[in-house]
């Protein structure tokens, strides 16, 4: 099975991206109504993603993506008329910044990632103290469809069922594999609930991403300071 390209415009993965943009330039709205310029930081990110943004927004941001080592060097997206830093670190940890350093902090499709739901937690704290505003997206456990492996019900199975499939079977867009990548596998990927993110963003203002009548993804956001808030 092929994974969609999300750089394909003719791709769902690539239009519902696109549609995720309308929050994050509302909350660019808000600070550009207050500077001329916008920091933003992208916390495992690439820089292909923001080939979404609106022209008009990208002389007046900054982004600085913050990412593993092997995840940027995987980034091979050439200028896209965006001021645009890249630093290794790790969004957990995030001592190098001061509170409210950034007038944007952004993630999307990262929390699940991280690990323990502990580390989630330390994600989300360092994610809401780095920046003024911010914006998270994940995708939600109750969707049916598992989207990093394009498999309905999957992340609903018990992790040692997880673990005996990706050892025994191709699943999805994953490949069959060894126990050591498959633990690596199961752990790197840990779908998010409403009820969690709700208690992992408290100050947030919660909004969703539908498909098919259900709730797709989680969003949560936070107004930048003096703003009358998204509409």
């Amino acid at each position: 099975m092929k994974r969609p390209d999300a750089s394909d415009p003719a791709s769902l993965r690539y239009r519902m991206r696109r549609a995720r943009f309308v929050w994050i330039e509302r909350l660019l709205d808000q600070i550009l109504a207050q500077k001329d310029t916008a920091t933003i930081l992208d916390i495992g990110g690439r820089r292909g993603y923001w080939a979404l943004l609106a022209p008009k927004y990208r002389p007046y941001v900054h982004v600085t993506i913050l990412n593993t080592a092997d995840e940027l060097a995987r980034d091979g997206t050439t200028d896209i008329g965006i001021t645009i830093t890249t630093v290794v670190g790790d969004g957990t940890a995030m001592p190098q910044y001061a509170g409210g350093a950034f007038d944007l902090t952004h993630s999307n499709s990262v929390i699940e990632h991280v690990g323990l739901y502990q580390t989630m937690a330390a994600f989300a704290a360092e994610t809401a103290r780095v920046g003024q505003a911010y914006y998270l997206q994940t995708p939600n456990f109750w969707f049916p469809l598992e989207p990093h492996y394009g498999v309905p019900f999957y992340h609903w199975l018990p992790e040692p069922i997880r673990l005996w499939l990706n050892t025994r079977l191709n699943v999805g867009f994953a490949r069959r594999c060894d126990m050591g990548a498959a633990i690596g596998r199961v752990d790197h990927t840990r779908m998010v609930s409403r009820r969690l993110i709700r208690h992992l963003f408290p100050d947030s203002t919660e909004d969703r991403e539908r498909f098919a009548g259900l709730t797709k993804s989680l969003i949560v956001y936070r107004d930048y300071p003096g703003a009358a808030g998204l509409s």
